[in-house]
């Protein structure tokens, strides 16, 4: 038999970065999957740039913003701080994927983050989700453009250019993510749940879009007094246990066996809090003759044991109020910034734990005006999720699997239903917190730590668990009355005639069925009432007949009141909302039910709103540019302002934008300016403050306006007759003109003036009068760190400029196209046909062919992406060989 050949067979070694660029590795390290990235390099850059500000001592300035990147389908998340800044050698280091660095790993210290190695990961989600635009970082006056991949073999490919940069200041870090990662607001929310926990720090996310001259700044409430445990800081050793010491130890000995320094026992010891005196030092070190240095406990490790028991002995125990503390007015204050608050409670637990260690839990709860949403952090950074999430909570009446169920059942957690929101904030201080999963999320705490939390949240709760149980037993008892009423009424309801608002209410749930489909589609007001009227009109009358302004103006809206909100319902716009500086009207908003819920108003854009109830008055006042003189927007209504209209004026922060109302001098002109602010059947808790401008009857008499009579046939509307001065009260009653058989007086002679008895000139300038009357002629000027960030954007937009048209004066582009084309066979690239783009839009079906030609082509040219690239390399350089000689 011929022998068989022996096959030597290679040993390939996978490298560690693999771990840093490989899409499961870095979901287990971060403990957030993919669809998730956003979120964990928003946080750990925050982290990053708060930590470096505070290690040099200095009170954190920290800016985040999110832009569009040249790539397409790209955005870059953008940290800046004001630290002592990356050194270039420092970049360097964090390249090596080979070593994992990290203090937080062996050190025990209320530390922000915990993660460890957090850039190297910033550096590698890029790669992983198939952006291919580099990380950006700038520091010391040099700018690192840092790109990571792995080749076919796994051996990762590091592409590191720099430049110089205008940044001399801190750092600014540059993550590329792909458009669509961070949902809109997720930056911002971030953003705020750091501001909870870092009273010291200056937030600031830039462009945002919110309303007031304060919207994405987090000013700090600290004063200089106020510290928290820095990164900087030595730690205690009585924070410790014998395997986490061990591990400390032997991270040194490991250092010093890789050439590293070999630190002294001495130095080792007064690095720990309260061992800094050379006599304790000498105290500790003298109980172990034998070792000099950390390299000594190689051979020796029962000696550690030794070493932990003298430091202890000799160094007192940390009491908690070290471990720093959030004043409950901080707490209380971003609230009010992030929700609008109404009333908070604060509780504070500091306690020392079984083992030694200390703990401080802070919570507060809130009642506040717009929805708001519960914060969790450890160590002064927000976490991801609840940390308590597989702790039982056990407080005097309430019992939770988590926090989120405990305030659940507290009657505090965010709830759209309740009448006033909730909001809440949970902070964790402690300098060893033991996670269950590597990516730091879920907390495995003592029973003494656990009821300590229960307690906390106990206390913050107490007053809401009250109302909760005093609610339900009002409802309870509201319920047996509904039902001996009931009882009562369909016994009574045999014998008594139906009505048009019964008959109504009757159908009003079949009918919202019908109008939102088996698709639950949203639909209008109108709809649903030719939806309610072939329902309604069965058990009435012959003849009877339903006003559509009656059922979706009083018995829809008192069926609601009565019941709850329609899910899906809308109202159609009745007016508009125009932007100041913007001629051609391309930003107007309809003012509907669905447009207000959507509208975000533009950061920095206004500061005041004129409400006029003339929508014909609007060309004047546009002509005339008040809305850009003043930073005004402006809207106008046909008539009395809708729902829509005053639920986007109490959206408004109190105080930030300063609301005018515009109307004529007649009861019903008065009538618009109180229910734009204060609150009617439809709207019973309504309320905000309102300018009222005019048109006054005092004010229509001193200008000589030409009045007009009018016939009125109703009552006064009883909530303007406080608010009349005697002389509009006299115009407004007028003298009877006819009674009914009874007596009753059905008519009176009127008078009124309307705004259009002014010439549109006396309309602008009554306006104007009226503004400056109450100070509101200024302008808005958004703060330094904005100006200076638009400022930064605007030169950038200009030198982009120059480089494009000195590179389009310099190289022949058409010549390179054409050059590439020729060299291409770009007929077949391009031969889609109505087969193609039709199996493309069956299995696509929201797109349209122009998208489905895209990606086909997008298709086709993937494989010749490298050759096209470098074929076009070529010929530019080609060109600008051609252009210096």
């Amino acid at each position: 038999m011929p022998t068989l050949p022996v096959v030597q067979r290679s040993v390939f070694s996978t490298p560690r970065s693999a771990e840093f660029l490989d899409k499961r590795s870095l979901q287990s390290q971060t403990g957030q999957d993919a669809a998730r990235f956003g979120r964990v390099v928003v946080k750990e850059l925050l982290d990053n740039a708060l930590d470096a500000a505070e290690s040099a001592g200095l009170a954190p300035e920290i800016g985040i913003a999110v832009t569009t990147d040249h790539e397409p389908g790209v955005v870059r998340v953008t940290v800046t701080d004001n630290g002592p800044g990356l050194l270039p050698e420092v970049v360097g280091r964090i390249l090596n994927f080979n070593d994992n660095v990290s203090d937080k790993e062996t050190l025990r210290s209320p530390t922000r983050g915990m993660q460890g190695n957090a850039f190297k990961t910033l550096l590698g989600i890029p790669c992983t989700l198939g952006v291919t635009a580099p990380v950006v970082i700038g520091a010391h006056g040099v700018r690192h453009e840092i790109a990571v991949s792995l080749d076919p073999d796994g051996v990762p490919a590091i592409r590191h250019e720099t430049s110089p940069s205008t940044r001399t200041t801190g750092t600014s870090v540059s993550v590329p993510l792909p458009a669509g990662l961070l949902r809109a607001g997720e930056v911002g929310e971030w953003l705020q749940k750091f501001a909870f926990v870092n009273p010291h720090a200056l937030l600031v996310e830039h462009a945002h879009s919110g309303f007031g001259e304060e919207a994405g700044i987090y000013k700090p409430t600290a004063g200089g007094k106020w510290r928290k445990p820095l990164p900087t800081d030595p730690t205690s050793a009585h924070h410790y246990d014998l395997p986490a010491m061990e591990k400390l130890v032997f991270g040194h000995v490991r250092e010093a066996a890789r050439g590293g320094k070999d630190m002294t026992l001495r130095e080792f010891v007064v690095s720990f809090a309260g061992l800094s005196g050379s006599v304790k030092a000498q105290k500790v070190t003298a109980l172990l003759p034998g070792i000099t240095r950390m390299s000594g406990f190689k051979d020796s490790r029962h000696e550690v044991a030794v070493l932990l028991a003298a430091m202890r002995q000799h160094s007192r125990p940390p009491k908690p109020s070290s471990l720093g503390r959030v004043d409950r007015t901080h707490y209380e204050h971003v609230l009010d910034h992030a929700f609008g608050l109404d009333q908070a409670w604060f509780a504070r637990k500091e306690l020392t734990d079984h083992a030694g260690i200390p703990w401080v839990i802070e919570a507060t709860v809130a009642r506040t005006h717009r929805a708001g949403r519960i914060t969790f952090a450890v160590n002064y950074s927000p976490t991801y999720s609840d940390p308590l999430a597989n702790t039982t909570l056990i407080g005097d009446t309430v019992t939770g699997y988590g926090v989120s169920s405990f305030l659940d059942q507290a009657d505090a957690a965010p709830d759209p239903g309740n009448q006033y929101q909730r909001a809440a904030v949970l902070h964790l201080i402690c300098p060893a917190p033991q996670f269950t999963d590597k990516g730091k999320a879920t907390l495995v705490v003592p029973r003494e730590v656990a009821n300590a939390c229960a307690a906390a949240l106990d206390a913050a709760t107490k007053a809401l668990q009250r109302a909760h149980r005093s609610k339900r037993r009002a409802e309870s008892a509201q319920l047996r009355a509904v039902l001996r009423t009931a009882k009562q009424e369909a016994k009574a309801a045999r014998t008594r005639k139906t009505t048009v608002k019964d008959a109504v209410a009757a159908v009003i749930e079949e009918a919202v069925a019908q109008a939102r489909g088996a698709q639950g589609l949203s639909f209008s007001s109108h709809t649903l009432f030719y939806k309610i009227r072939p329902l309604a009109l069965k058990p009435l009358p012959a003849g009877t007949k339903l006003s559509a302004p009656y059922v979706e103006q009083t018995l829809i809206p008192g069926w609601e009141r009565e019941h709850h909100p329609i899910q899906g319902l809308y109202r159609e716009p009745r007016g508009t909302l125009h932007h100041p500086h913007d001629p051609s009207g391309s930003s107007d908003v309809r003012l509907g039910t669905r447009e207000v819920q959507q509208y975000f108003p533009p950061a920095w854009s206004f500061d005041k709103i004129l409400v006029i109830e003339k929508t014909g008055l609007w060309p004047p006042v546009k002509e005339a540019g008040l809305a850009e003189k003043y930073d005004m927007a402006v809207i106008t209504n046909e008539g009395y302002s809708t729902e829509a209209c005053r639920d986007l004026l109490a959206a408004l922060p109190p105080g930030k934008v300063q609301i005018f109302v515009l109307h004529d001098a007649d009861p019903h002109g008065y009538n618009i300016a109180r229910t734009l602010g204060e609150q009617t059947a439809r709207m019973p808790r309504h309320h905000i403050e309102v300018i009222d401008l005019g048109l006054s009857v005092e004010d229509a008499i001193a200008k000589d306006l030409e009045s007009e009579p009018e016939v009125r046939t109703t009552a006064l509307p009883a909530g303007i007759v406080p608010h009349l001065s005697q002389v509009a009260l006299d115009w407004f009653t007028g003298e009877e003109a006819a009674r009914n058989r009874k007596g009753k007086v059905t008519q009176w002679h009127c008078q009124r003036v309307e705004l259009n008895a002014f010439s549109s000139p006396e309309l602008i300038a009554y306006i104007e009068e009226g503004l400056a009357r109450h100070g509101a002629t200024g302008k808005v000027v958004p703060p330094d760190s904005e100006l200076r960030f638009t400022a930064e954007t605007a030169v950038k937009s200009h030198l982009k400029a120059i480089v494009a048209q000195t590179i389009a004066h310099t190289l022949q582009e058409q010549r390179i196209l054409h050059d590439l084309t020729a060299a291409f066979d770009t007929s077949t690239l391009a031969a889609i046909d109505q087969g193609a783009v039709q199996d493309y839009l069956a299995a696509h079906p929201h797109q349209s062919w122009h998208t489905a030609v895209d990606r086909l082509v997008h298709a086709r040219m993937g494989a010749h992406q490298p050759a096209l690239h470098a074929h076009a390399r070529n010929l530019l350089t080609q060109q600008i060989a051609a252009t210096t000689t």
